[in-house]
Formats: structure tokens, C-alpha cells, sequence
């Protein structure tokens, strides 16, 4: 039990010496007596007290009053409350624990509209406690304050706006031990009338003592956060919840200073917390990949992934991207997603890591601790042009093809050019067809740009000469024999996921924070899978066409991919016809010529079949590129009586079978939260869920239900009153919340100091367009040496 006035004398403090204690009373709050709810087991004579007063519901309560009395000498107003009988305190009533007998003035205060807090406490000489005083929690003098009427400014000082809500009230009890061998104590001094009026019924919500949060209250605020739900927002889903804000006893106030009670609680921690969090998954997880980098103490880099992330990454790994990403921690670390594309077509993610710089070196550190929990090499890593990126690729992938983000450099291409190149139709139109082309060889695209290159005397600009320069890494052309290269051709996949995972995140996350962020992100990215996966496996296809072909690829490939194959069996019988037929070699070669709607001519194609393998291919490579057959192969297959599309074509990362449903059923994290105590919560909640679902409609089931629940809440009642003597540990509580089974005894670990990278925010304020162009005409013109004018672009 906390003791804030503690005596080792016999001695004890007088009742005129409160004023200034009460003052500094007032700023503790003792958890030990304030977080039972409103009942006592105990009273008179060691008996049990079974009153039927006490039996009394929330909803059956009386709106007590007071009324008012003078003072012995006249001169002032006293307010004496009105309770029942039952309430009353009576002097020399005995209790069989001091604590039963401040739960029952608790009580009384509560019937009575006023708050109490303990004060003076005397004790024996073995420390016991000998004599405990509980007053009303206006006790207390207003300080004396200094004015000076010809300085009222107070010499610039800012003085604060407050008020007072002591008013040297004289309103206690005091409780006696009996003897040194008994806890059971007695009162000895009761003063009932307040100096005050006394709170109605409708006032108590508003008492620090309803306004306490409950254990379901910090959970929520704890839960909320996991999904980047701050804690006013918290508070207003939870009023929402609870059918309005008279409902909920704590303010938006409370649920934010519980949140900043766990930044306090986590402080200079927090990288020594989720190294040692990381680290568990790693000794309790099967093949779970945890990998940290420090220097001089402090976190400089970390890299993650799971049994699941390695699985996708075995089943889908061969084209992979990843961005950086900013604004998710209060640290500014980076955070670095991995990226594939599932069976669904889906982006799914390999791996994570997060990097308190940019620099090659963290690149590359980042990239060896990817390749050591995958093992094998990828055969496609898209990108976009960070320099530190392109050297950590080439040093740590030297076997994969490095392709550049396409959308990121034809976004540069207004930056390049001048606004007459910009309107220019023509130029855009046949750059872009150029640039895109995927039909088109290597030889054909040099030679076509620098015929474009010449016919709009752009050879000596530097970006397209550099473009140029690197060409086999981002120009289709280069790409056109490399398996699947058409599966990924912008990191639009990453900046979706880096999208995704902000919207869990924000810049003023602990790294615990983030780290639960991402779990969350997580957990909806691979039930979003199983959900395909459940789709696929009940979904009945319409065929719209009699073609085993179809039924085929109904049987084999995911819903996603299904769609797909059928647009192209679809297409393939109206839109593509045979023109030649000729066997050359042991081959079937067909021309094939497809049309579109209004039946122009669109496309030419050279089909050669060998049966009886079932061997094909088509000029156009859309099997190479996108891993599904095209629809010029369909109209050959189909015209040669192939029913099944032919397994060597069927690559396996597009079948509904890629992922056997059991291992998309495991969870990605370590059951670090779910203790006995968290499981066991958990059912209690759904418990009573599951009952209220299934009683509303029966008020005698309902009213039947709500008295068991009545019983229960009473013993909860007598088995908090008396188990007292421990108060609750709320910093033992955040951390079960944050899933952290152990506190750690030392930091050897610190998180990095705040960085500026190219991602960071500016602090600045937003600038209006307005503002943006009243700049832009007061700057000075430069001339632009592509079109030899005086404008704003370079």
C-alpha cells in the first residue's frame, strides 16, 4: 500500500496542518483504494455485510441530495449529505481490514456526490499502519498568491490561467487499528457536512474517480494504435460504440494522456524493445529471419522476414521490387519493403527492413541480409534510380537483370524538354510508342531513336543521352527473352505497398509502435489472400463458350487468372483467324491474323505447334513475358482438337494450387500476446458477445442472463475490495499489451536520432496555388538554351 505521509512515531499529524499536505495530496492518484469498484464486504463486529442496500443496480439508484446547514457559528453554509441508512458511516463501527474499511467511506462518497483521497497516516513502530485519515478531496487551502497593481504584467512573466478546486473542506474519516496483532480496524472520528455543494447524479461522470480508465479502456487505446487510431479518435469510436459519450466515463483527455503514459513508459527503450521482441520471434518461430546492424550503440539498420514471407518468396521470387518508403517512425528510419506478385496477381510482401540512412553501404547491408534469408538469387529486381540503390544491386545481385521503374523516368521527360516538346503531339506520341514498344528487337529500337533523336535535334541533350546510355535497363526491347519480364514493369507495386503501409503508420510511431503497425498491415494483406484462396476454391465458372480449353483453365488456374485466360480463349475465336497453314521441320507453322472490334487489321503472328508434345510458340512472346498463353495460341490449339492447355505451359506460380491452404493459415507472428490472461479475456469477450446475440430477442433469457452477469459483478466487487494490497501495474499492463513478455533490465541498444533524408518533411506549411504562381511571376526568367527564350523551365 503507497504511503505518502509516513511517521515512525506514534504521533499523529494535527487536524490544522492539512492545508498544505492536502495541496500536495492532490497531485497522487492511489491506485491501491481507486480501482475496486463500489462495494465493501465487510462491517460491523468482523461480520459480513449482506445488507440489502447494497443490492442495489446502477440502474435502481436514487438521485441523493443534501441540504443545507449552518455552521456552529452561523456564518457560513454546510452541506450534509443524504444518504441511506445502510451507507452511513457510524463511529466505532469495526472492519476486518482497513482496506474493507475505506472501500465502504469510497462507497458512502460515491452515494454522496463527493470525491475522497487518503492523507495522514500514522504508523507503528514496525511500519503497520496504526491510523489512516480519508478526507474529501477538496480539503486543502488555496496557497497565498503575490499581485502587484503596478507591474500587472508580472515584469513579462506568462502567467498561466488555472483555478482551484480546493475549498478547505473538513469533510474525513479516521480509522484506527485495534491492535498491532489484528488488521481489523475501527473509526474513532467522523465529520459528515462539506463546506460545499455535493455533486449530482449527472455531475459524477465528470469525477476523477469516473473518469479512471478500466482495463478495457487501455486495451482499446492499445489495440486502436496497431491500426494508426489515435487516441481522440479512439475516444470518439469507443463513445460511438458504448451509444454516446454519457456512457463512457473517461474524457478524450484521459485516453491521450494513457497514450503519452506509453511513449513515457517506452522513452530511450524503444530500440532495446523491439530488438529483444524481434529477437524472441526469432528463438520461438520456425524459420523466422531477424538480422540488426549497430554502430556506436545505436540501431543503424534492421531486416525481417517469416516462414511465410520465405514461402512467397520460393513461389513467386523470380520478379521482385522494392522502394523506400518515408514518415513511418519518429526516428525517420527508412522503411523498405520487398514486393512480389502472388498466384492472384496480388502484391504480397517478401521481407521488410528498416535503415537509418541511404547510403550505399545500408543498401547494400540491407540487400545481403534479404539474400541470406532467401538464399537464391532473383531473376528480376525492379527499381527506380537511386544511385545508392543501382551500385547495392550490382554489387549484391550480380546474377539478377536490374530493371528501372519506366513510369519514374517518363515522369522526368516534362522536366527535360521544353513546353514546346510538351504540346507537341507528334514527338510525345511516337516517343512513348518507342519507349513502350514491346514487340520490337534490340537493333530496331536503337535505330528508330536515333532517327527520332535527329528529326527533333535532341542528340545533345544530356537526359536523353544518358537515357540512351541505359538503355538495357529499363527499354522492353532489352528485356524480350527474359522470362515474366512483363509482370512487373513499373514499381507502381511497391509504391502501392508503401501506400498500403502507410495508411498503418505515421511519422510519430515508436519503432514498437511501427512494428505492431506492420504486423497489423500484415495480418489484412494475408487475410486478404486467404479470402482469394476461399473464392477460388468455391467459385463455378460460367463457360461461355463449349471449349475443354476453358474448363481446363477453370480446374488449374486461380479465379484472377482465370478471367484472364478466358478473355483470350474469347478473343481467340472471334477476333483471330488462320491464314496459313504450312509443316516445316516436323512443325506446324501458322499465320495469324487478329483483328479488333470493327474488324481492321491489327496484328500479324507466326504460330509454330509441334504435336504430338504439344510444343508452341508465337512471335508475338506473351508467354515469355506474362507466363499465360495468348490468344494466337488458342486459336491453333484449338484448331488442332487440344482440349487441355498444355502443362509446361501452365506455369506453377499462377495455379490455385501454388500455396497448400494450410500454411496460409499460419500466423506470421509469434503468439507473444497471447498469454493465458490475453486467451482467456479473449473468450470472456466473445462469451458474453456470443449470449447478447442470442438473448436480444428474449427479454426473459436477456433479464436471466443480466442477473447471473449481476452476481458475477458482485463477487468481482468483494474480490477487488479485497485484494487491495498490490495496486495495478500499468507499466507491467502496457507491455503485455505491446506484446513484451520482459522488461528489460538494461539498454544496450538506442534508437538513431532524428535524420533528414530526401522523404523528410519540410516543417513548412503548405503553399496555396495562389501563392505558388505570385512566386512564380516575380522570379526571374532564365534562358532556356533548348529553345534560346527567357522562360521558367530549364
Amino acid at each position: 500500500m503507497p504511503d505518502y505521509f509516513d511517521y515512525s512515531s506514534d504521533d499523529t499529524e494535527d487536524d490544522d496542518q492539512y492545508g498544505e499536505e492536502a495541496i500536495n495530496c492532490n497531485e497522487y492518484d492511489d491506485d491501491d483504494f481507486y480501482n475496486s469498484d463500489d462495494q465493501y464486504s465487510g462491517r460491523n463486529q468482523l461480520s459480513d455485510y449482506t445488507s440489502e442496500g447494497t443490492n442495489r443496480t446502477d440502474s435502481e439508484e436514487e438521485s441523493f441530495n443534501s441540504i443545507v446547514v449552518d455552521s456552529p457559528g452561523g456564518k457560513t453554509k454546510l452541506w450534509k449529505p443524504i444518504v441511506p441508512k445502510d451507507f452511513m458511516p457510524d463511529v466505532d463501527a469495526i472492519y476486518q481490514s482497513l482496506e474493507e474499511a475505506v472501500e465502504m467511506y469510497k462507497l458512502y462518497a460515491d452515494k454522496a456526490g463527493f470525491g475522497v483521497r487518503l492523507n495522514t497516516v500514522t504508523r507503528f513502530g514496525d511500519k503497520t499502519i496504526k491510523k489512516r485519515y480519508v478526507v474529501c478531496n477538496k480539503m486543502g487551502k488555496i496557497p497565498n498568491r503575490s499581485t502587484d497593481t503596478l507591474d500587472p504584467e508580472g515584469s513579462g512573466r506568462n502567467k498561466r490561467n488555472s483555478n482551484f478546486k480546493i475549498t478547505d473542506c473538513k469533510a474525513l474519516i479516521k480509522f484506527e487499528r485495534l491492535h498491532m496483532q489484528t488488521n481489523a480496524c475501527k473509526i474513532y472520528e467522523f465529520e459528515e457536512n462539506h463546506n460545499h455543494p455535493l455533486e449530482t447524479k449527472e455531475e459524477r461522470r465528470y469525477s476523477k474517480r469516473a473518469r479512471r480508465l478500466s482495463y478495457k479502456d487501455k486495451e482499446f487505446i492499445a489495440r486502436s494504435s496497431t491500426s494508426n487510431i489515435g487516441a481522440t479518435k479512439a475516444h470518439k469510436l469507443q463513445a460511438s460504440l458504448q451509444g454516446g459519450y454519457e456512457n463512457i466515463g473517461p474524457e478524450a483527455i484521459d485516453y491521450k494522456n494513457f497514450r503519452r503514459k506509453i511513449g513515457n513508459i517506452i522513452g530511450d527503450k524503444d530500440a532495446q524493445l523491439v530488438l529483444d521482441k524481434m529477437n524472441m520471434r526469432k528463438d520461438e518461430l520456425h524459420n523466422y529471419t531477424f538480422e540488426y546492424k549497430c554502430v556506436d550503440s545505436v540501431l543503424n539498420a534492421m531486416f525481417w522476414a517469416d516462414e511465410t514471407d520465405k514461402l512467397y518468396y520460393k513461389e513467386f521470387g523470380d520478379v521482385i521490387s522494392f522502394d523506400a518508403t518515408f514518415r513511418t517512425n519518429k526516428y525517420v528510419m527508412i522503411f523498405v519493403p520487398f514486393t512480389a506478385i502472388d498466384n492472384h496477381k496480388c502484391s504480397i510482401n517478401i521481407g521488410a527492413g528498416l535503415l537509418s540512412n541511404e547510403s550505399i553501404e545500408s543498401y547494400r547491408w540491407l540487400l545481403e541480409a534479404f539474400l541470406k534469408a532467401h538464399v537464391k538469387h532473383s531473376q528480376l529486381v525492379l527499381t527506380d534510380q537511386d544511385p545508392a540503390i543501382l551500385q547495392a544491386v550490382e554489387a549484391i545481385f550480380p546474377t539478377s537483370n536490374h530493371r528501372l521503374c519506366m513510369w519514374h523516368i517518363m515522369k522526368k521527360l516534362q522536366a527535360k524538354v521544353s513546353a514546346d516538346f510538351l504540346k507537341n503531339i507528334d514527338f510525345r506520341k511516337r516517343f512513348t510508342k518507342l519507349v513502350w514498344n514491346v514487340y520490337i528487337e534490340p537493333e530496331v529500337f536503337e535505330s528508330r531513336w536515333k532517327l527520332l533523336m535527329k528529326k527533333f535535334k535532341l542528340q545533345d541533350k544530356r537526359w536523353f543521352k544518358d537515357m540512351y546510355r541505359d538503355r538495357k535497363l529499363w527499354i522492353p526491347a532489352y528485356f524480350k527473352d527474359m522470362p515474366l519480364h512483363g509482370v512487373m514493369k513499373t514499381t507502381s507495386r511497391s509504391e502501392s505497398v508503401n501506400s498500403f503501409f502507410n495508411k498503418y503508420s505515421n511519422s510519430g510511431n515508436l519503432l514498437i509502435y511501427f512494428m505492431m503497425n506492420y504486423d497489423t498491415a500484415i495480418g489484412k494483406q494475408q487475410n486478404a489472400q486467404q479470402k482469394l484462396e476461399h473464392d477460388t476454391k468455391n467459385a463455378k465458372h460460367e463457360m461461355t463458350l463449349p471449349s475443354g480449353l476453358l474448363e481446363h483453365a477453370a480446374a488449374v488456374y486461380t479465379k484472377k487468372n482465370f478471367y484472364e485466360v478466358k478473355k483470350e480463349i474469347f478473343k481467340a475465336a472471334w477476333y483471330c483467324s488462320i491464314d496459313i497453314v504450312e509443316k516445316i521441320d516436323g512443325w506446324q507453322v501458322v499465320m495469324i491474323t487478329q483483328t479488333d472490334k470493327s474488324k481492321q487489321l491489327k496484328i500479324k503472328c507466326k504460330v509454330e505447334l509441334k504435336l504430338p508434345e504439344k510444343e508452341v510458340k508465337c512471335s508475338c512472346n506473351h508467354f515469355i513475358r506474362t507466363g499465360i498463353l495468348f490468344r494466337h495460341i488458342f486459336v491453333v490449339l484449338k484448331n488442332n482438337h487440344v482440349e487441355e492447355i498444355p502443362e509446361q505451359y501452365i506455369l506453377r506460380r499462377w495455379r490455385r494450387d501454388a500455396i497448400s491452404s494450410h500454411l496460409l493459415a499460419m500466423k506470421h507472428v509469434a503468439m507473444e500476446t497471447e498469454d493465458d490472461t490475453f486467451k482467456l479475456l479473449t473468450e470472456a469477450y466473445s462469451n458474453i458477445e456470443y449470449c447478447l446475440d442470442h438473448f436480444k430477442r428474449s427479454n426473459e433469457k436477456l433479464l436471466e442472463f443480466v442477473e447471473k452477469t449481476r452476481t458475477l459483478k458482485q463477487a468481482a466487487m468483494e474480490f477487488g475490495s479485497s485484494n487491495q494490497t498490490s495496486p495495478d501495474n500499468d507499466e507491467e499492463e502496457i507491455f503485455r499489451m505491446l506484446g513484451i513478455r520482459s522488461i528489460p533490465n538494461e539498454i544496450n541498444i538506442h534508437p538513431p536520432a532524428s535524420i533528414r533524408t530526401k522523404g523528410s518533411e519540410t516543417k513548412k506549411r503548405m503553399v496555396s496555388v495562389i501563392e505558388k504562381v505570385v512566386a512564380a511571376a516575380k522570379k526571374k526568367n532564365r534562358m532556356c538554351t533548348g529553345c534560346n527564350q527567357y522562360v521558367n523551365h530549364n
